[in-house]
């Protein structure tokens, strides 16, 4: 019934075909979107062969405007990816245009599963199956995935701009490795040099859509970037990396980043990107960092490229991972420092490609560090073998070296030599425009080294700047260029579409036969020689056509050319890149020739200064203009269309302008701003004024969309000056815009008339006019016509200050106060709900509430609203304070009207806290009392200050206040000290770290000044000395009590709380906190040994194994038979241990743990963690561990798995002496 409803409402009709797309029948529906379904289709030939059907619904379209829409959707989406094959990829079948409409045949696995639903699922297990969650290494290994495809797609030139979990199936699900898989490039766009003519997919360019919001649906809003709506195809990047860090947000912390756009607007603003720490607890500095920085609002803020975020990535996996030294991983998931099989350790993945990881690594012997290429899977064991047997025969300087061929893991794998740390596109990207020595030796060294490969008989088959390294050779460390990847070496000839547009040759379809040729090899090269040159690849025609249909020659960036040289480097590239390959060069031999004839005719001016721009700005006049001063030509047109024609007029705008230019690609703007900043350092004297810093856009105020700053000038008549009247003054007050005696932000009509000593029927008289002026200033009645749809998104009802915020969301203003911009904001607010209030009609109006009034579409569901805020008032006045999912159960429970729409569990929270007088809404979605003390909000947030390994007392400040922003906040030092001691925060102060004086966890504390050790050992010495604690001296017992209250805190929170905790010991005082445990915490006694011991015998029994066997085998060495045979049996007693530990009854303190370090069973101690507090197991266990030394904890010098720092203490001997109690008595 399902099925035929879905189909149904599509406009899909039962037939004879039996429902059949080609030669697929199709089957279950899978999902749909707004435009299309995606359905399971079964080849009606081959049962085992199923696809991934889509059928964009055309019949469902209500107009041809409308169906036409989704047939340009459907051919844009085979478009992008046709020719694309990537493991992280959907890959496309084929396109067909059947009955039911526009159909996309994709790969499909039927086991696969959305990364939302996937997280979701792990959510809900959380507390039931926790041994079924992702763990640190498969979040990381996803993230990691995600990030490599895109950055394989970028250097295809092609950006999906609207990437979200309901965008990515997960593979494997079951497995230890998720795969993620990106699908819906529906909104993507794919940059190249032709247009749409599928006889050559890899050559095109196509365009994405304007409107890429409206193909997501809503809940994958809250992963686009700010600038969506306004950015064209050429912001791909900063638009996938901004989806790339709010997706990793939710895959770290469980959670969307937002709950809505307007509730990200409000993220971003306040941190300036999304910061983990306000959701997870023990979030460390560089995963903070790593989100925080590739969700920056501000473009110029943001990571630039995937390369960037891959490399902090890096330092995220060190923070949050310790590798075995010895153990060895698949290459596939291998994270700096790891081993993999043939005695490497990982250095740093460089990437992945369509058919291999590349890890940079070092050999076992060896200091050097070199490049292994491992195929993804067997299936490509040929592919990497025919490279490395190309490889072997090629010794060439300018060509990278192979050391060997080996296997890994079963998979055929490359040695190679390194390449260099950067290629030549990242020298391109940068923008770094290569001096003309540079230029003619890099030139002469791709050229040879191609025709080395000629002689040689080798084809690379995919030259371009992402192949080619840049490295130092020799000890003067002279840059050389380094072409690597001949993955492609033996593709056949007859395919002509293996390697990478603009690249790829588009003239091969031409060619009779059909076949890839030397020429195409030379067209690569020539086409990186001229990005080489300009930055730019080569184009033909509009650049959008297909090449191959057009009777043209490419044009070139000619402009870009040094003036001295372009007639050369015209003739040249004119030559290289004829349409007829007859006219172009005969061999690489003669393209050298004519290259250095190029340089050898402007020889003598060819040196540039190594910094022209400062030679440039120190003489520059007010009048010196945009070319002088080294702007590319894109730029110059840009600064022109802004009225900015020399240094003077530069140097007079605001540079965040720049950064908001509409329609401008990232690099324009970069260069813009940069080069302006350099001049404004340089020449100070040319520096006239500034305009405010929220300057409104010329382009925005023509299209109505005007800030609040200006729609705040129009609500009252502009007279000359002396022209006041006291009415529209006393109007002022009333709206807010005017402060009086009684005034508030919403001034009664009463007070603005007294304020004035003047009747209030005048005052009322001149609201009357103004409501009519309103209701007929166009960009109100716009801005009324949005708050209807804002409010029908929100419930039907918003407090003044929820809506006043969403104004200045849409908006902006020019003023940087926020008292002043909210109070801007809430007069026109004010002056919109006068307007309707005049009509017959109302879509919206005010209630009555304090402080400020409710604007609801009825008055049923601004009582509704008022009902939530009293329900949210008694749930912030619980002790401790209520659990969101307790909080919103008691929301719910509050009746709602009949015609109340449904709410979100998001915002539910938030309207009852906003129309609450005194409740507050958290970050973790806690309702708390407004100005809550600053010990609770501290209290409550030590979790958010675990996992750091440093912390400034701003950075202690900022996270608090990010979790509970109206709350009190800290205090400065010392007085925070003070009261992170009281709270028990594992913290302690040192004026001397590596980065300046901060808090350090207590474990990495160091000094006599600073770190719970010394105060231990202090204590330890006066109790050895059989002193009373006070004879130590007062200020040394004073901080041993601290230290014990604060494990007394600890122990009774995780005795109510419940979960695993390892608690380390002096071995002397061992035998006395064992016993002061079970006394005073209830816990049943249970020895691993004995458990180990009764399981061994219970399985030798069973097996017929004599126990003095068993026992010689315990004494035999590890490397022996015997002990070999000892093992198999002790993992065959293992799960009578696991059994006997998480159904006892009682909570357990587990001791005598020496048998888990020496059989090997720390993965014991994994399950347990992860098992312990799920309901129907044990509730709490606590392992006691005898260290003679300090520090993490161990057995046996073997270190104990631990995740954060929550999940361990240590006894300090002051609370085996009860120190903490008796200056609690005293």
């Amino acid at each position: 019934r399902v099925l035929a409803r879905a189909m149904a409402e599509a406009g899909i009709r039962p037939s004879n075909k039996h429902r059949k797309v080609g030669d697929y029948q199709l089957g279950a529906l899978l999902s749909e979107g707004g435009s299309y379904q995606d359905w399971e289709g079964t080849h009606t030939a081959m049962a085992a062969v199923r696809r991934r059907i889509r059928i964009y619904t055309v019949a469902a379209a209500t107009t041809p405007d409308a169906r036409r829409s989704l047939v340009r959707q459907a051919r844009r989406e085979f478009q992008i990816l046709e020719g694309i094959d990537h493991p992280g990829i959907v890959k496309v079948k084929d396109y067909q245009d059947t009955e039911l409409g526009p159909a996309l045949i994709f790969d499909h696995d039927p086991k696969a599963i959305r990364l939302d639903f996937l997280l979701r699922e792990m959510g809900q297990q959380r507390d039931q199956q926790r041994s079924q969650q992702l763990n640190v290494d498969q979040r990381l290994q996803i993230v990691r995935d995600l990030a490599e495809t895109l950055k394989y797609a970028h250097q295809k030139r092609l950006y999906h701009r609207a990437l979200c979990p309901q965008s990515i199936l997960v593979q494997d699900v079951a497995g230890a490795t998720p795969r993620p898989r990106i699908m819906n490039w529906q909104t993507g766009a794919r940059e190249g040099t032709q247009g749409t003519d599928t006889a050559d997919p890899a050559r095109r360019t196509v365009s994405g859509t304007m409107h890429v919001e409206e193909y997501v649906e809503d809940p994958g809003l809250v992963y686009l970037a700010p600038e969506t709506s306004q950015s064209d195809a050429q912001h791909g990047p900063s638009l996938d990396v901004f989806s790339l860090g709010a997706i990793t947000y939710h895959v770290f912390s469980g959670q969307p980043p937002a709950s809505s756009v307007l509730d990200l607007a409000e993220k971003l603003r306040i941190g300036q990107g999304l910061r983990l720490s306000d959701v997870l607890d023990g979030c460390g500095k560089h995963l903070q960092d790593l989100i925080q920085y590739s969700t920056c609002p501000d473009v110029m803020g943001r990571y630039g490229t995937i390369d960037e975020f891959l490399q902090d990535l890096d330092k995220v996996v060190d923070e949050l991972t310790t590798p075995e030294p010895e153990a060895t991983v698949d290459p596939a998931e291998a994270n700096p420092d790891e081993r993999i099989e043939g005695g490497f350790t990982v250095i740093r993945k460089m990437g992945r490609g369509s058919s291999a990881d590349v890890l940079l690594v070092r050999e076992d012997g060896r200091s050097e560090e070199m490049i292994l290429k491992v195929a993804l899977d067997a299936s490509l064991n040929d592919r990497l073998t025919a490279e490395g047997e190309a490889l072997s025969k090629l010794r060439h300087p300018n060509i990278v070296e192979w050391q060997r061929t080996l296997t890994v893991n079963g998979r055929t794998a490359l040695l190679m030599h390194k390449a260099g740390e950067k290629t030549l596109a990242d020298r391109i990207r940068d923008g770094a425009r290569l001096s003309l020595d540079l230029l003619q030796r890099f030139g002469e060294e791709l050229i040879q080294a191609v025709d080395y490969l000629d002689q040689q008989g080798v084809a690379h088959r995919d030259i371009k700047p992402d192949n080619i390294g840049m490295s130092q050779a020799g000890t003067r460390g002279k840059l050389q260029l380094v072409l690597f990847d001949f993955s492609l070496t033996r593709t056949p000839a007859e395919n002509i579409a293996a390697g990478t547009h603009p690249y790829l040759d588009p003239f091969l379809s031409l060619r009779k036969p059909a076949r890839w040729d030397l020429q195409a090899e030379r067209f690569a090269l020539a086409v990186t020689l001229h990005e080489m040159v300009t930055g730019v690849a080569p184009r033909w025609g509009d650049g959008k056509t297909q090449a191959s249909m057009l009777d043209c020659e490419a044009t070139l960036a000619s402009e870009r050319f040094d003036p001295l040289l372009r007639d050369g480097f015209t003739a040249f590239f004119a030559r290289a890149l004829n349409r007829n390959p007859r006219k172009r060069f005969d061999n690489a031999e003669e393209m050298l020739r004519d290259w250095r004839r190029i340089f050898e005719a402007g020889a003598s001016a060819s040196q540039s200064s190594p910094d022209p721009f400062e030679a440039v700005a120190r003489l520059a006049t007010a009048s010196t203009n945009m070319a002088e001063l080294g702007y590319s030509v894109e730029a110059q047109n840009v600064l022109e269309a802004m009225a900015i024609h020399n240094a003077l007029e530069l140097l007079a705008v605001d540079r965040v302008r720049f950064r908001y230019l509409r329609g401008v690609g990232d690099r324009i703007r970069k260069e813009i701003r940069l080069k302006a900043k350099a001049l404004a350092a340089i020449r100070p004297d040319l520096v006239q004024g500034r305009p405010t810093l929220h300057e409104v856009d010329d382009d925005a105020a023509a299209a109505g969309a005007i800030s609040v700053n200006e729609l705040a000038a129009q609500l009252l008549p502009r007279r000359p000056a002396g022209d006041d009247r006291v009415e529209e003054t006393a109007l002022a007050i009333y709206l807010g815009l005017e402060e009086a005696e009684g005034s508030t932000l919403w001034t009664p009509l009463g007070v603005a008339a007294s304020a004035l000593a003047i009747d209030r029927n005048d005052v009322s008289a001149a609201l009357l006019k103004a409501r009519e002026r309103w209701l007929k200033t166009p960009q109100l009645t716009e801005l009324r016509n949005h708050f209807e749809s804002l409010l029908a998104t929100q419930g039907g009802v918003m407090t003044v200050p929820e809506l006043a915020l969403a104004l200045l969301a849409m908006r902006g203003c020019a003023s940087q106060d926020d008292a002043e911009r909210l109070r801007l904001a809430t007069a026109v607010v004010r002056a919109c709900c006068e307007a309707e209030a005049h009509l017959e009609r109302l879509r919206f109006q005010e209630f009555e509430h304090r402080p400020l009034p409710l604007i609801a579409v009825s008055a049923e569901l601004a009582e509704y609203a008022r009902r939530l805020g009293a329900s949210a008032d008694a749930c912030a006045q619980a002790e401790p304070l209520l659990t969101p999912q307790r909080a919103l159960e008691t929301l719910e429970s509050v009746p709602a009207p009949e015609v109340s729409p449904a709410l979100s569990a998001q915002r539910l929270l938030r309207l009852a806290t906003a129309a609450a007088q005194r409740a507050a809404l958290s970050s973790r979605q806690e309702i708390y009392p407004r100005g809550m003390a600053a010990a609770l909000a501290l209290r409550q947030s030590l979790g958010a200050l675990m996992g750091v390994r440093f912390l400034k007392p701003k950075d202690v400040q900022d996270r608090v206040a990010g979790r509970y922003p109206e709350a009190q906040p800290l205090p400065r030092r010392p007085l925070l000290d003070t009261l992170l001691a009281d709270v028990g925060a594992l913290l302690v102060w040192s004026d001397d770290t590596p980065a300046g004086p901060g808090y350090l966890p207590s474990t990495q504390a160091l000094g006599p000044s600073a770190g719970t050790t010394t105060q231990y050992s202090r204590a330890t010495t006066a109790m050895e000395r059989g002193l009373p604690e006070a004879d130590a001296g007062s200020d040394e017992a004073s901080a041993a009590a601290i230290e014990a209250q604060k494990l007394e805190d600890r122990l009774a929170y995780a005795r109510t709380a419940g979960g695993f905790l390892v608690l380390t010991v002096e071995p002397r005082l061992a035998h006395h906190v064992e016993a002061e445990l079970l006394r005073r915490f209830g816990r049943q006694r249970v020895s691993f040994e004995a458990l180990m011991l009764k399981a061994l015998r219970q399985q030798a029994e069973a097996l017929k194994v004599n126990w003095n066997v068993v026992l010689m085998a315990d004494a035999a060495a590890p490397t022996s038979t015997d002990w070999s045979r000892l093992m198999r049996l002790v993992h065959k007693a293992l799960p009578l241990v696991k059994q006997a530990l998480l159904e006892a009854t009682a909570p357990v303190l587990l001791v005598n743990s020496g048998l888990i370090a020496r059989y090997g069973l720390m993965p014991l101690i994994d399950e347990l963690r992860d098992e312990v507090g799920r309901p129907g197991r044990l509730a709490s266990l606590w392992m006691l561990l005898p260290m003679a030394a300090t520090g993490l904890p161990t057995i046996d010098d073997v270190p104990v798995p631990i995740i954060t720092s929550t999940q361990w203490a240590n006894v300090p001997v002051a609370w085996a002496r009860n120190l903490h109690r008796a200056a609690s008595a005293a």
